[in-house]
């Protein structure tokens, strides 16, 4: 308890305060729409495989950006690109509350994710933010800020939404428009607050500045760039691609799904699916900073395995699931993902050099949203045409033979890079 006390008044200052503020106001709106988006969507005119449709078409456009992202995050440094994009980032959410058709809801997300372009040097700075011996406690201490500042959302969602425990058009729209509208002010008053983010990336030596357009017509040569990181950095972090690519691209796409197949397959009341994400929420707190605080004396593999490892049981009961089940089945997936996506993130920083991360983040960001718009097309044609079950099943038998990758193939280095 020493040690993290002594870790928040060290860390809880300067960027990474900064960003955990902009986090609060993000991460306290924007799960309000999300408790309902898929229903919201489909009441626009949407099928349950033109769900995926939309997420594939914004996966391509937030892959396209990451390379030029990456590339530009090193070259001008993190804070001009994170600063300014954010406010992209924030008015695309204009086209959720005004859509008259879920057409409008693919031109937002569109927009919205090639303002993403500011992703890697997001990543780049909290890692460069980070001393290395506290990046596991830090990125758990995100999590659970995240997920305590988001528990009231699914019962404000509920409260904004439902009528009588139901989604119910039009009512429920206009309440989804309201959410949006909230996700909107939050996103702006977080982008002002990074005005005051100090750059942490060394001057280039005077090297001339890149423009963003001029990143993207030179793309060929940002892209090979970012590939000439991998004969720079250990053959861990080129395993730890690929596993992230594939679990994540998984998750995401399955949670898509998750509250229709609640509520329609499973009968589960929306007002209950509010509770259950609640639930999912407050159980992860704990368990994720306790893991924080072992993460950097035991190291991150033993984490990352075990966050694959939940994935299995978590939607193994899901698919079968009664209330009651359903709250172990979110704790369990809550738990597995945060596990997972904190510890590679952190492993890493670890293995990349400081003045290399943007573009070593760039380039897996631009395969990891390639092959997630990919899946979300294979999960949308078996949940709406084949079985809404085997999406799910697919996420619990993947996750094994990749904990096993893990545990092969992905050493931690003796010596953390700074």
């Amino acid at each position: 308890m020493k040690l993290s006390l002594g870790f928040l008044r060290s860390a809880l200052r300067g960027n990474f305060l900064l960003l955990v503020i902009s986090w609060i106001l993000m991460y306290f709106a924007q799960p309000i729409p999300d408790t309902y988006s898929s229903l919201y969507y489909l009441d626009l005119g949407a099928s349950p495989f033109f769900l995926s449709v939309m997420f594939f078409a914004g996966s391509l456009a937030i892959a396209f950006v990451q390379i030029p992202g990456g590339y530009l995050a090193d070259a001008n440094g993190r804070r001009d690109l994170i600063v300014t994009m954010s406010f992209g980032t924030a008015l695309s959410y204009v086209f959720y509350i005004l859509a008259p058709s879920w057409h409008f809801i693919v031109l937002g997300l569109v927009v919205q994710n090639l303002c993403l372009v500011y992703q890697p040097a997001l990543l780049a700075m909290m890692i460069d933010s980070l001393p290395p011996d506290k990046r596991g406690l830090g990125f758990n201490l995100q999590t659970v800020i995240i997920s305590l500042v988001g528990l009231p959302a699914p019962l404000i969602a509920a409260a904004l939404t439902l009528q009588n425990g139901s989604y119910v058009s039009p009512q429920s729209d206009m309440g989804m428009r309201v959410a949006y509208a909230i996700v909107l002010a939050a996103f702006l008053a977080a982008a002002v607050f990074r005005f005051r983010l100090k750059e942490t990336l060394p001057a280039n030596g005077g090297q001339p500045r890149r423009g963003i357009l001029d990143a993207f017509r030179r793309y060929p040569e940002c892209a090979r760039e970012c590939w000439r990181v991998w004969g720079k950095v250990p053959k861990s972090a080129f395993y730890l691609f690929i596993t992230s690519t594939i679990i994540n691209g998984l998750v995401v796409s399955c949670q898509l799904y998750f509250v229709l197949y609640v509520t329609q397959v499973l009968n589960v009341s929306a007002s209950q699916w509010a509770l259950v994400v609640a639930f999912m929420y407050l159980s992860t707190a704990i368990p994720v900073i306790l893991a924080g605080l072992r993460m950097d004396k035991v190291g991150r593999k033993s984490y990352l395995i075990l966050g694959y490892l939940l994935h299995a049981p978590a939607m193994l009961l899901f698919v079968v699931a009664d209330f009651n089940l359903l709250l172990v089945a979110v704790a369990l997936f809550g738990l597995g993902h945060a596990l997972a996506l904190n510890s590679s993130q952190v492993l890493l920083g670890d293995l990349v050099p400081r003045e290399l991360r943007g573009k070593a983040v760039g380039f897996i960001q631009f395969f990891m949203y390639t092959a997630q718009a990919m899946v979300y097309l294979l999960v949308g044609f078996l949940y709406a045409y084949v079985a809404p079950q085997l999406p799910f099943l697919l996420l619990a038998a993947v996750a094994v033979p990749l904990a096993l990758l893990v545990t092969l193939k992905i050493s931690e280095p003796k010596v953390k890079e700074v």
